[in-house]
């Protein structure tokens, strides 16, 4: 079982070397672009960061598309050759700052990135029913889905190319319950994690991304 961990943007370079350093026992990194549409440090420079230090290490870098056009997409796949990094395309949260441009679907983006012959996919929520899962699962071309709002196994089995989706394992501790109680994503208890885990690798699940917000220390653990 591959575990990635995902890094949070900060606005100082010796904060997002240190973040990048003690989470290091991870097998790679996944780095948002611009939560909720709020101004941050974009995730490429992070993730060249990333690469100085580890050569081998899996580093995906999120984009949204609600604020670039197909020349951008290209330049970021060009990057992402460059760098050896993988891209997973979201439509992403309205913008604070600025109008949308939105036109690209994530469908689209994968395509372009696939010319380059770069590692890339999209979004995937559990939320939905199994039948719409399904459906985007069957996109061929996306090498990987971020499985956004996983709660349980249960959601993932008897589904058709269920080895490419990452599902997104929110971590919670007593520390940041109350964080996590005030949006709308389902999480995991710190003591449940690694069972999760294992029975996610049971049925065949290769990669799982982890998240703890506003605690490291739990992520320490469960390495």
């Amino acid at each position: 079982m591959q575990l990635l961990v995902e890094l949070h943007p900060k606005s100082k370079i010796e904060k997002i070397k240190k973040e990048i350093e003690d989470l290091s026992q991870f097998d790679g990194y996944d780095i948002p672009d611009l939560p909720l549409g709020i101004p941050s440090v974009l995730p490429v420079s992070i993730a060249s960061l990333a690469r100085d230090k580890f050569e081998d290490k899996r580093i995906i870098i999120n984009q949204r598309l609600l604020d670039v056009n197909e020349l951008y997409v290209h330049g970021l796949s060009i990057t992402a050759k460059a760098f050896n990094l993988e891209i997973a395309f979201t439509k992403g949260d309205k913008p604070k700052i600025g109008k949308e441009v939105g036109y690209l679907s994530s469908e689209d983006a994968v395509s372009i990135a696939k010319q380059y012959n770069i590692r890339s996919g999209m979004m995937l929520s559990l939320r939905k029913s199994k039948i719409e899962v399904q459906s985007r699962l069957e996109f061929t071309n996306a090498d990987f889905f971020l499985g956004l709002n996983f709660s349980n196994v249960e959601e993932l089995k008897s589904l058709v190319n269920m080895e490419k989706i990452i599902p997104y394992i929110i971590i919670k501790t007593e520390r940041n319950k109350d964080i996590l109680a005030s949006i709308s994503q389902p999480s995991i208890s710190i003591e449940k994690v690694k069972n999760v885990i294992t029975e996610l690798e049971d049925i065949g699940v290769k990669s799982v991304l982890l998240s703890s917000p506003k605690d490291l220390d739990a992520l320490r653990k469960i390495s």
